[in-house]
């Protein structure tokens, strides 16, 4: 039970967390955003970490190959669900995102099991994406196509990164908080690159307490509960339970903003019900 707990404390934060983090980035180049976020991140790991550092880094060395493929799909989820949420909104991009995710989690166990309700949940993923991509509405200048097509890359990614930090830390023998001290490199790297460094001291100054709010509402103490659910329920069952997020994430973003769109409420109908109906299936059938 304390698994699915630990999603469900992952699904609550996240979907607050990332309300704000669209307001935050509104008036904020995303890549700075990126950039601080992930310094936080890296500091905040590393430090609870101190004691094993030479441990967990050695561990990576000798699964080269599985942690490079875990901190490059971090690195890409993280840079694709930002800026779907800069292009569109964030209910667009945590439905892209979440239906992509639960998609090939759905795929993979349709394939193993050949179960009808879970061909019927693929089907309503597929058909929410339908109705979100024709029929939702956003502001001028943003795109609903744009969102839609970084959100699902993001879940690409995010799939990969599920996949690979709980094989790194089976072959590993690694705990969560060493797996969270080593996969935020790569991003951290590739935004130190890309970030725009004029004026950028005062920028970050400005913002600090800001970024470091949202730095542990959305990069550190969720992403902990999401590693701890990964360790003791599995990658697929992972996948699956945290796509509630977008529900979730678009009840705080109507009520921040104070206004209900029906059509996102059907498309968060959609995508519960797509998620619960083969385990309603199996409660039924015992």
């Amino acid at each position: 039970m304390s698994g699915y707990l630990d999603a469900g404390i992952y699904v609550l934060l996240t979907s607050i967390a990332f309300v704000f983090l669209d307001h935050l980035i509104a008036g904020l180049n995303p890549v700075i955003a990126l950039f601080a976020m992930s310094a936080i991140a890296l500091l905040v790991f590393n430090g609870l970490n101190i004691r094993n550092l030479s441990t967990t880094y050695l561990a990576c060395w000798h699964n080269k190959t599985t942690y490079f493929m875990m901190s490059t799909a971090l690195a890409v989820d993280w840079v694709c669900m930002v800026f779907a949420s800069h292009v569109a909104d964030p209910f667009i991009a945590m439905a892209a995102l979440f239906s992509a995710l639960a998609l090939f989690g759905f795929g993979k166990m349709y394939i193993v099991t050949r179960n009808n309700a879970v061909l019927l949940s693929l089907f309503l993923l597929v058909l929410g994406l339908g109705i979100l991509l024709f029929a939702y509405q956003v502001k001028t200048g943003h795109n609903v196509a744009g969102g839609i097509i970084l959100g699902s890359v993001a879940g690409l990614a995010f799939y990969v990164y599920i996949a690979n930090s709980s094989k790194l830390a089976s072959l590993a023998h690694l705990s969560s908080l060493q797996v969270l001290a080593t996969r935020f490199w790569l991003l951290f790297i590739g935004a130190s690159i890309f970030v725009p460094k004029h004026d950028l001291y005062n920028i970050l100054r400005h913002n600090l307490l800001a970024l470091i709010i949202i730095s542990f509402g959305s990069l550190i103490i969720p992403i902990y509960y999401n590693q701890q659910a990964i360790k003791k329920l599995g990658s697929e069952l992972t996948s699956v339970f945290i796509s509630l997020v977008p529900p979730v994430t678009y009840g705080f973003y109507a009520i921040y903003n104070r206004q209900v769109i029906m059509i996102n409420v059907i498309v968060c109908v959609l995508m519960t019900l797509a998620l619960l109906v083969p385990n309603l299936v199996k409660v039924i059938r015992r």
